[in-house]
């Protein structure tokens, strides 16, 4: 059965609320290059940005509570190193539709699934995936559930198998009691992610934190099917090349943890250290992001290409 293309909806277009924030985060001239589209009854929203039909083809899911347009320089620079770039909001973020917040892991592998079925009528791949941060959680996911991805890059990589420490174990276990019972409640997600502190002197850090496409409060059963899910490349070697992207300096998890779970995983893991960088590198420095995203994509790429030649 066919997936469903729609054209996009693109909500608070020609407010100044929207063009303020753009101008601050001086994206303006990477819109340009877009193609947005929204793909199936949900409503999943796309933002192209092509290279070449032949050229290999990079999905993006964004980082807690953001979505694909904040990320416009960095997804734009990707893909002028040779890549179809596709970034996908999340449903019920961004541009998506869906309850505001609101999805499970299953879910959003069916959504990337779909996305690539898409694709797959304009490109003939290779086909990798990039998330960043919780996105990386769900790459990894839709990776690991759709064998037509071939490489899996990671901006951090939390595994919930592995808790970075003990109040995580906790509140992780808190959160999946409290969803059996409440799963609507809606938690601040100011609660554990402290924006104003990672976006300091960021040009648009007060616009971030202000605006209405951020997702800012989950409901339970959301935070409950993230943290409670299992990791598939904890117990089993994928056919699809992994890799994570850290800062040396992440505020959110630190570089050690990186190093813990490649131990722990079955799957082998590249680690490229960001030196001197930290959890909000992709807004900070997105050139250097695209540029290290790239080169480990290239060397996955050529890999895969060449075995598929013999």
């Amino acid at each position: 059965m066919s997936v469903q293309i729609r054209p996009p909806v693109l909500s608070h277009e020609n407010c100044s609320f929207r063009l303020s924030l753009r101008e601050k985060l001086k994206i303006e001239d990477y819109l340009k290059h877009r193609t947005a589209f929204a793909v199936g009854e949900s409503g999943i929203h796309c933002e192209l940005y092509e290279f070449a039909e032949d050229a290999p083809t990079i999905l993006f899911l964004p980082g807690i509570g953001t979505y694909s347009e904040l990320y416009a320089e960095m997804l734009y620079k990707l893909s002028q190193q040779g890549y179809n770039v596709v970034g996908i909001d999340p449903l019920g973020h961004g541009y998506s539709g869906g309850s505001r917040g609101k999805y499970t892991v299953a879910q959003m592998c069916q959504a990337v699934s779909s996305v690539l079925d898409v694709l797959q009528q304009r490109y003939q791949g290779p086909f990798g995936i990039y998330g960043y941060s919780i996105g990386a959680l769900l790459a990894v996911a839709a990776a690991a559930s759709d064998k037509r991805f071939s490489a899996v890059l990671c901006g951090t990589l939390l595994v919930p198998d592995v808790a970075p420490d003990l109040h995580y174990r906790m509140g992780w276990n808190w959160t999946w009691a409290s969803s059996l019972f409440m799963p609507g409640l809606k938690i601040p997600l100011k609660t554990f992610v402290d924006y104003n502190q990672l976006l300091k002197g960021h040009p648009a850090g007060s616009e971030i934190n202000r605006d209405p496409l951020m997702v800012f409060d989950y409901p339970l059963s959301t935070l409950s099917s993230l943290f409670t899910h299992r990791c598939k490349l904890v117990d089993k070697e994928h056919a699809f090349e992994t890799g994570i992207l850290h800062g040396e300096h992440d505020e959110v998890l630190p570089l050690e943890y990186s190093k813990r779970i490649m131990q722990f995983c079955e799957q082998p893991m590249d680690l490229v250290v960001m030196e001197k960088q930290g959890h909000m590198v992709p807004f900070l420095k997105p050139e250097l992001v695209a540029l290290l995203a790239a080169q480990w994509f290239e060397k996955k790429f050529v890999k895969e290409m060449a075995a598929a030649a013999l």
